[in-house]
């Protein structure tokens, strides 16, 4: 598999296509090196009043493309999108979400399918909602019982570590705050519903409790007004664009050096 070099990289992310998409026959996916199989882990959920809820839904989508781009050739398989993931901290209006089990039931069936191709493979879920820690331990499970090496790009950290690298704003961002509102304007601005008042503003006061913990506890609907949980007022399209790009650089820099592991230790 070629890997991009980082010099060549912001020109592929202007618009030259490489990845492999699902309407391809099926001949067309055999390959005898290993291919990469890309499935982003959507989620659909309440992003408050500003934002649809569908925005981690397309962040991942961006992210997964992107990612399958940067790779050469046609060593990437882009997989369709789960919608739907593990969002029960947003229960109420606007949220689909599915049970820990059901995620996980699904996601193994695609790799014990992938498995029946006789086709070697690197697995990558590619992950943009908090509340899906389970595919960490998931991916372990499915190396290890399908014999399918599988890992979820971004982790959530990476990704935690994005946002407060990004500088788009100094709150402390959880959900449908200035990061996903930056995102959304840059990419989507049609679909951002301004303008956003700095009366939006919620920094809910729950130290020295952590937020995941009071959202496991409470829900966002809950503790946040609206079920936001940052300073969407702060918005930044040029931010939002400078975010995807250094995230998917660093997924393609992760992943490059996982394939070349994998193909060493499987």
């Amino acid at each position: 598999m070629k890997v991009l070099t980082t010099s060549c990289f912001k020109s592929l992310m202007k618009g030259f296509l490489f990845a492999m998409y699902t309407d391809q026959p099926a001949p067309h996916i055999r390959t005898e090196t290993r291919r990469l199989v890309i499935l982003p882990i959507g989620s659909c959920e309440q992003h408050g009043p500003y934002l649809p809820i569908d925005t981690d839904l397309r962040i991942v989508q961006l992210l997964a493309e992107k990612l399958a781009q940067s790779f050469l050739g046609k060593d990437a398989l882009l997989l369709p999108a789960i919608p739907f993931s593990c969002s029960w901290e947003h229960k109420g209006l606007g949220t689909l979400a599915l049970n820990v089990g059901t995620l996980a039931a699904v996601i193994h069936d695609v790799a014990q399918s992938l498995k029946t191709w006789n086709v070697p493979v690197f697995f990558i879920l590619v992950n943009w909602h908090g509340g899906n820690d389970i595919l960490a331990p998931l991916a372990t499970e499915i190396t290890a019982r399908e014999g399918i090496p599988t890992a979820v790009i971004p982790a959530i950290s990476q990704v935690g570590k994005a946002w407060d690298e990004s500088h788009i704003t100094s709150a402390k961002e959880i959900h449908a705050g200035a990061v996903e509102a930056s995102i959304i304007q840059a990419y989507w601005p049609e679909l951002l519903k301004g303008p956003i008042p700095e009366a939006a503003h919620c920094e809910p006061e729950i130290a020295p409790a952590k937020a995941q913990a009071v959202l496991q506890a409470i829900g966002s609907y809950s503790i946040t007004q609206e079920g936001i949980w940052g300073a969407p007022e702060q918005t930044n399209a040029e931010k939002g664009r400078a975010l995807i790009d250094t995230l998917v650089r660093d997924m393609h820099i992760q992943v490059a050096k996982l394939l070349e592991l994998v193909n060493e230790y499987h």
